[in-house]
Order: structure tokens, then C-alpha cells, then sequence
């Protein structure tokens, strides 16, 4: 058999093996590929790169489904004994309430599940694999493990992958890990321990690519990603029943005693008097018959049916009908981040400039703009970036963090498009993860040269010796003193959970063959950052002061989630008790229970880990 199909322990640590040895795992040449035999094997071996779905119920099933409550059977069994007893429009009666109370129950979780499965159904995707030393382009189900395949900007990742080879290339996880960033990646190992969201050497299912280039080697389909492995979490856990269910299963024992009881008695006490056996008979069954509340499963579907509708009119899709009742029990709201409670679009929050001034956004664009460094940071923002925004549709495409700034500049008064038209580019150093930083280089005229940078505030710091003020033409040296100051800055921004970046430029004469990366004059920090949807804070306060506790499970960084936290009080003292993954590690059952009544946060968490907080819970 193919010597891949048996290495899974080495395929579920390929992120911490060099790329070297997973294709020596896999037995396939980078440069060759599988051939289309062994795809074969594989393929027949593993099965498609496809994600199992739950078999749904067939109709006559899920029909059959809504007989099954004692209440209804013992329903049923009142209209037999009516019809067996002479009373037939009695029976009728009870048949049309059962039929109907199953009509309606059967209609609505028809519809929700034929709704959910429309949204299971992902689009069909393909993905570009090299087999037989030829780049091919085939459907992503086809794709097995050991195959190599490229991966460009805007592309879905097909399968969890190792990275071979990569340039500039980041990731958007937000949909497997929470991680509203995009992700830096790079075909360097990383250690075993690694939590999911920092494995930067593997790009996983479900995500996309937002900038970059890369080669890559499948280690995982279908099932055996980490997104299937998420489906299996699910699958492992079992349904209990709601309050309601348990409620009227013991109603129904109590009326099945009650009915048994009262038939007992009176045929006892018939037959003591010496009545008719017949007649004695006749009336206690009939005294049982009205003893069953025929109204009871009726009254109950329409009003859970009833929730049903009102949950749809707010886009909420719910798939059995008692779920509605286990709503109205909630004590503990556990919620994702990415997404659910925010955006899941980079927003500019803060600009600082070396002056002192700090601008909050949105701006006011006549009395913000009025500033020479801000309109000079502007230009930076616009420039060195390579994403695009289109101002009359306000869509953007790229990068998040690019077309944030994008976004920025345009609520700054700043035409984008104009902007670049009157700039001629003469060449650029795109941004790296060694390097942390990008360089856009622009004829500035009168024989000149203006280069701009943007980046990790240490490394622009660094490439700076001048930092601009506005006050004078002449900018102020960066000494030891300000750029302690501007650190510090950037701590504090960084402190409430921002993305910061730095600008600087320089100009310089186009003769000039000098280094492009140092000398450079520090024009502030730009702190953005994933922010709250706006209907959000209205909710958790109403979850509040219906008594229920709401926590955060994400999978992004501590700092931001707490930072999100704040924001959105979920801490009645604002005083937010995080946790991060690793503290879950060695917490045992009871700990892991004190920490889920506890917290309100808990960040860098997997699947696996949602799931025991979850159960702690």
C-alpha cells in the first residue's frame, strides 16, 4: 500500500517537522508531484476531500418523529378505545388534533432543516495541483494527501497543508480560529506545543489567502482537517432533552397512572354494586378517555411554533421546535468574538502624531485633516499599499489591515484614486515577515525621490532619525529621550487591544544610490482593530437583564479580546477576567468548572477547548 496512507501521527505534527520531511513522509517530489495512479490509490484509500454531512431524517421519517411522546401515544390510544367503545366523533376529534398538532410540528423542522442545509452546502471550490510534473487545475475534492499545489491571492485554502515554500503570504483564519488579523505565514517550523492559531507554518480548510504566494503539500482532507475535526466534536456530542420534553414525559407517566387508576376504581366499584359488566366497562373507559387533555400537544406546537416564527422574523433558524422553550432556560451565553460580536473588518480607531496629538475616529474631516504631518501620513497610508477602494460602492479589496487605511484616508477627505494618478510609482519592497515593514519608492520631482514606509513600530523607529512635529519646516531628531516617549505610546495603544503600525518618509535626490531603508522621518502610529457591530451592546445588555451571563470563547489574542471585553461591559465592574488557553492545559475537571463560572474571557481557545468549557459549564 502507498507508504502515505500510514504515517498519520507524523501528518498531525507536520507543522513542527521541517518541509523536507513531510515530503519525505508523503513520499512525493515538490517538483514532480503525485502521479495520477497514486492519486488514485490515495483517493480510493481516504475518500474525498469533502466534509461528511449529517444523514439528514428522510420525510416520512421526521413525520414519524412527532409521534413520539407518551403524551401523543397515549392520545392514540384514547381514540382507539373511543372508536372501539361507540364514541367515533369523539375519536375523530382526537385523530384531527393529532394529525394537526404533527402537520405543523413536521412543517416548521422541514423547512429549518432544508434551510440548514442550504447552508452547509459550500460553494464548489478548485484548487491548482501539480501531478505528473504538470500543473493541472481540478475540483478540491479530488485533492489527497501528498499532493502539491500553489496557492495565490484570494484563493480558499482546499485542505490543511504544509507550506513548502512561501512569499509575503497571509492567511484570513478568522473562520477556524476567531483571528480577526490576517495571518503571517512561512514554510519555517514552528514547536510542536504550538497552539493552532500560531502555526504559522500550515494553512488549514476553510480559510482564505489575502496576500502572497506560496507551494504547498496536503496533510489532511475531509474528516482529517482541522475544520473536520471540529464537524466530529459535534457529532460526538448527544442530544438531551429540554426542560419542556422532560415536563410533559412525566405528565404523560402521571396520566397513564391517572387513566389506569381510574378505570380500576370505577370498574371495581361497578362490579361490587353488581351493575352491568358491560356498561361498567363502557363508562370507566370513557371516564379515562376524558381524563387525557386532547388540547395539550396542540396548545404546546402552536406556541412553540408561535417562537419559531417570531426567531425567523430575526433571521434565527431553529432546527426542533422545543429548542425554543430551552432559550427561555438560558443562564450562560457562550459566544464567539470574530464575527458575532464584531465586525470581522479592520477599522482605524486611532491615529497619533509625534506632536502630541491623538485623533479619534470617525474624523472630523475639516479640523482633523489641517495638519502637515497628518496629511503627509495620508499619503503614506495611500501609497504604500496595495490594496484598492472604490468610494462610491465604499467597498474595498486586499489586505484588512491595507484597506483599512484605505478606508481612513478616504473619511480623512483623501481621494484615493487621485491621489495615486499624481504619484508615479518607481518601485516598491513589498511587506515580509522577516521584515515587518513595506517601502513604496515615488518621483517626488526636482530630480528627487520620496520613499514611504509603513510597518511594526520597532522596525520604523528603527529605520528613523527625524521625527515631524508640523510646528517648523525643519523635523525634530528622533534622540534617545522621544523615541523612549513614542515606545511608550505604542505600548499604550497596543494596551487596549490595537493593531499598530508606523509611518515615516524620506526624500531624497533620484541620483542618490543610497539605502532606502534607514534615514527616514517617523510621522505617528495608526492603532485599528476589529470593532463591536453596533446592535451588540443593546443585546448583551438585554442578555444581562434577563439574568443571563454572556462569556467570549475566541481563538484571537488575549489582549484584543479583553480589550473587546471592555468595551462591551460584559464585566459589570469592567474588571475582565481572562484567560488564555494554556491555562486550561493541566486544569482538571473542578478547575476547569471555577474558571468557566468565573470568566468572562477566554482567548487562543480550540474547538476542543470551546467544547470542554462548554461541558465545565
Amino acid at each position: 500500500m502507498d507508504r502515505a496512507l500510514n504515517i498519520t501521527e507524523s501528518v498531525n505534527s507536520a507543522h513542527s517537522e521541517s518541509a523536507d520531511s513531510v515530503l519525505l513522509w508523503l513520499a512525493v517530489d515538490p517538483r514532480f508531484g503525485l502521479t495520477e495512479e497514486q492519486a488514485e490509490i490515495r483517493l480510493g484509500a481516504l475518500g474525498p476531500n469533502a466534509l461528511e454531512t449529517q444523514i439528514s431524517r428522510s420525510a416520512w421519517r421526521a413525520f414519524a418523529a412527532q409521534f413520539s411522546s407518551i403524551v401523543i401515544w397515549l392520545l392514540a390510544a384514547a381514540a382507539l378505545v373511543s372508536a372501539l367503545t361507540g364514541s367515533p366523533l369523539e375519536a375523530i376529534a382526537i385523530v384531527i388534533v393529532l394529525i394537526l398538532n404533527a402537520v405543523i410540528g413536521f412543517a416548521i423542522e422541514w423547512q429549518s432543516g432544508r434551510a440548514l442545509e442550504t447552508l452547509r452546502r459550500a460553494s464548489r471550490s478548485t484548487a491548482r495541483v501539480r501531478r505528473n510534473g504538470r500543473e493541472h487545475t481540478i475540483d478540491a475534492a479530488n485533492l489527497v494527501r501528498g499532493d502539491i499545489f500553489l496557492l495565490t491571492a484570494g484563493d480558499h485554502v482546499p485542505a490543511d497543508s504544509r507550506l513548502i515554500d512561501s512569499v509575503n503570504l497571509r492567511t484570513d483564519e478568522s473562520t477556524l480560529t476567531g483571528e480577526s488579523v490576517p495571518v503571517e505565514k512561512s514554510a519555517a517550523a514552528v514547536e510542536k506545543s504550538t497552539p493552532l492559531a500560531e502555526r504559522t507554518s500550515m494553512v488549514f480548510l476553510g480559510t482564505n489567502v489575502v496576500a502572497g504566494h506560496a507551494l504547498a503539500v496536503v496533510t489532511g482532507t475531509g474528516k482529517d482537517t482541522e475544520i473536520g475535526r471540529v464537524g466530529q466534536l459535534l457529532e460526538g456530542t448527544s442530544r438531551q432533552q429540554t426542560p419542556l420534553e422532560t415536563r410533559l414525559g412525566d405528565l404523560g407517566k402521571r396520566l397513564v397512572y391517572l387513566v389506569l387508576g381510574i378505570c380500576l376504581v370505577v370498574l371495581a366499584a361497578g362490579f361490587i354494586r353488581g351493575d352491568d359488566p358491560w356498561l361498567v366497562t363502557k363508562i370507566s373507559i370513557s371516564l379515562a378517555v376524558a381524563a387525557v387533555p386532547e388540547g395539550l400537544p396542540a396548545v404546546t406546537t402552536l406556541i412553540l411554533a408561535l417562537g419559531v416564527l417570531r426567531m425567523a422574523k430575526a433571521s434565527a433558524i431553529v432546527r426542533h421546535l422545543a429548542a425554543v422553550e430551552t432559550l427561555g432556560s438560558t443562564t450562560v451565553i457562550c459566544t464567539d468574538k470574530t464575527g458575532t460580536l464584531t465586525e470581522n473588518q479592520m477599522k482605524v480607531r486611532q491615529v497619533f502624531i509625534p506632536n502630541g496629538r491623538l485623533i479619534e475616529l470617525p474624523v472630523d474631516e475639516k479640523n482633523d485633516r489641517d495638519d502637515a504631518v497628518v496629511e503627509r501620513l495620508l499619503r503614506v497610508a495611500v501609497l504604500c499599499n496595495q490594496a484598492t477602494f472604490h468610494p462610491i460602492e465604499k467597498e474595498s479589496f486586499g489586505d484588512p489591515t491595507e484597506t483599512a487605511l484605505l478606508v481612513m484616508a478616504h473619511e480623512f477627505g483623501v481621494d484615493v484614486a487621485e491621489e495615486r494618478a499624481r504619484n508615479q510609482k518607481i518601485s516598491d519592497v513589498p511587506f515580509e515577515a522577516v521584515t515587518k515593514r513595506m517601502i513604496a519608492v515615488f518621483d517626488a520631482g526636482n530630480a528627487e525621490h520620496r520613499a514611504l514606509m509603513k510597518g511594526a513600530p520597532s522596525v520604523v523607529l528603527d529605520a528613523c532619525q527625524n521625527y515631524s512635529t508640523g510646528a517648523t519646516r525643519t523635523d525634530e531628531s528622533l534622540d534617545t529621550e522621544s523615541r523612549n516617549r513614542f515606545y511608550q505610546i505604542n505600548e499604550t495603544m497596543a494596551g487596549i487591544g490595537l493593531r499598530v503600525l508606523a509611518f515615516a518618509d524620506k526624500t531624497y535626490e533620484s541620483s542618490s544610490t543610497g539605502e532606502t531603508g534607514t534615514g527616514y522621518t517617523f510621522l505617528g502610529f495608526v492603532g485599528m482593530s476589529d470593532p463591536p457591530r453596533r446592535e451588540v451592546p443593546a443585546a448583551i445588555r438585554g442578555a444581562k437583564d434577563a439574568g443571563i451571563r454572556v462569556v467570549m470563547l475566541t481563538g484571537d489574542q488575549l489582549l484584543t479580546a479583553q480589550a473587546i471585553a471592555r468595551e462591551l461591559h460584559l464585566s459589570e465592574d469592567n474588571d475582565v477576567f481572562a484567560l488564555h488557553s494554556r491555562d486550561l492545559i493541566d486544569a482538571d475537571s473542578e478547575q476547569l468548572a471555577e474558571f468557566a463560572s468565573r470568566a468572562h474571557v477566554f482567548a487562543r481557545v480550540t474547538p476542543e477547548d470551546k467544547l470542554r468549557i462548554v461541558r465545565a459549564l
